[in-house]
């Protein structure tokens, strides 16, 4: 995997053992004057100036824990028949603030230029979904949460209103936006910075359909492509150590994030990340640069006819899909050869380009266990009301058991939790180690819950309460204490009834 979008010195000043400056005159009029991220007073005023404006619907669709609104945006021409629904979202992590630049700089530019936004085309945006982190330059919200892994407990307001949103608007295409370190310790220690100015992933949960991660994978090619054009440094996004010794991957495929946790809804999701400099960068004197490369992505995106087309004949042929046979709990990225990719790097002196061998990247995807696929889960009375709330959470239906009933219940028993960071596999803590008993014959009292796993919400089902899956809920303390003295998971799997 060699990085094939040709390299674009920008011209910059140099200061010695400083962080290097782009020269605005390189970027269009209108990123001039931007010179520092929009604060929630200023997002409030600007969303309030484009109510009057029949193109534009303003709405709050939630407050974050410190009572700020959650701005939502529609963008749709009046009176025209919608197609194609979109869904850009922003400041997941509140230090990250280009996407939200981006987001407005998009609403600006179509208020201007209409035609930016293709016919039938509905653009929603929630530029900041945490308002309390962006108002004090941190990641997590003002409970101490990492909203990007709180997309399976929907603890945190922010989270929940996003979900909400997206059973509403049920959108076709969903992108969460970020940002990521171009100047990390491990890059600067080697005299490199990062060669992307910005960087593109899909939805890779191993549950999602087949052809709507093909049709992902095909919509980053297609922008790798568009974006050399534009002379933007593109790739698709890896997370990971620097070349040669570190190991690289592409993002994790699992539930609690916002890429994986949006596209079990059944669209098509997608993360973006700019590139930040960070070291010795107190004025932020390259947002405009990352706004700018923002920009030319998603309306790249929006404007690119092939995934429409792709997807909306896709739905059409699936609109009862069947739930698969089989689910995958234990999966991780792998090398399924001897070949060696490359990496390009910038000298953070010289400003060269410089290609360095990357024989610990690992590209591909690996399913390691399986499990087949229940009729439905089973909850017990004793944790009824617990699950009742996160099934809310989610708008998942359940069957509540009034009279007893005989079901062919499988009890899961927890081997174990790993919490620290596995080095071998680059797995994040949280991996919890089940074993499926024997299936045997139960009468289930009346309090209890039956949620079935069908067709139009199986994968979300799935997704949630396979009580084997390596990232499930256990990695959870709530979740955790439900967990028997001799081990049982709360939720059992139903083989039949």
């Amino acid at each position: 995997m060699t990085l094939t979008a040709p390299f674009h010195p920008i011209k910059i000043l140099v200061r010695i053992g400083l962080l290097p400056l782009i020269a605005l005159g390189d970027l269009p009029d209108s990123f001039h004057d931007l010179k520092q991220p929009s604060t929630y007073a200023d997002l409030t005023e600007f969303v309030r100036e484009l109510e009057p404006d029949p193109m534009f619907k303003v709405s709050v669709i939630g407050k974050s824990i410190e009572d700020r609104s959650l701005w939502l945006i529609r963008i749709a021409e009046p009176g025209r028949d919608v197609t194609w629904r979109v869904f850009f979202y922003a400041q997941q992590h509140g230090n990250e603030p280009a996407g939200k630049e981006a987001l407005i700089y998009l609403a600006k530019s179509i208020q201007e230029d209409p035609r930016i936004l293709p016919r039938g085309v509905e653009l929603w945006l929630m530029p900041m979904v945490n308002p309390d982190g962006a108002e004090n330059d941190r990641r997590r919200n003002a409970a101490g949460a990492d909203l990007n892994r709180d997309h399976m407990t929907l603890d945190q307001p922010e989270t929940r209103a996003l979900h909400q949103v997206i059973r509403d608007i049920a959108p076709h295409l969903s992108i969460d936006c970020h940002e990521f370190t171009r100047d990390s310790d491990d890059y600067r220690e080697r005299g490199w910075l990062e060669w992307s100015d910005i960087m593109m992933d899909y939805a890779n949960y191993p549950l999602l359909d087949d052809q709507v991660v093909a049709q992902g994978a095909q919509l980053v090619e297609r922008m790798a492509k568009i974006m050399a054009k534009k002379e933007v440094n593109f790739h698709r996004y890896f997370v990971g150590g620097a070349p040669p010794d570190g190991e690289q991957r592409f993002s994790a495929p699992d539930m609690d994030g916002g890429l994986n946790g949006v596209a079990i809804y059944g669209g098509l999701s997608f993360i973006i990340e700019c590139g930040v400099f960070r070291q010795n960068n107190p004025d932020n004197h390259d947002l405009p640069h990352r706004v700018h490369s923002y920009m030319e992505l998603l309306t790249a995106i929006l404007q690119d006819q092939k995934i429409r087309k792709q997807h909306i004949s896709m739905l059409k042929a699936q609109e009862q899909s069947a739930i698969p046979e089989w689910i995958p709990t234990n999966y991780f990225w792998a090398k399924l050869d001897e070949s060696v990719s490359s990496i390009l790097v910038i000298d953070s002196l010289t400003m060269e380009k410089h290609t360095i061998p990357a024989p610990n990247f690992m590209p591909e995807l690996v399913i390691k266990k399986s499990v087949s696929t229940p009729k439905a889960y089973f909850i017990e009375a004793e944790h009824e009301a617990a699950f009742r709330v996160l099934l809310d959470r989610h708008s998942i239906p359940f069957e509540l058991i009034d009279q007893p009933i005989s079901l062919a219940v499988q009890e899961c028993r927890l081997d174990t939790i790993e919490m620290d960071f596995d080095d071998l596999y680059h797995r994040y803590g949280g991996r919890t180690l089940v074993t499926l008993e024997t299936a045997t014959e139960l009468m289930v009292q009346p309090g209890g819950i039956l949620i079935p796993v069908e067709s139009l919400n199986g994968r979300r089902v799935i997704a949630l309460l396979e009580p084997s899956m390596l990232y499930g809920l256990y990695q959870y303390p709530g979740y955790q204490s439900m967990i028997t003295e001799e081990k049982i998971i709360p939720v059992s799997r139903v083989l039949g009834r």
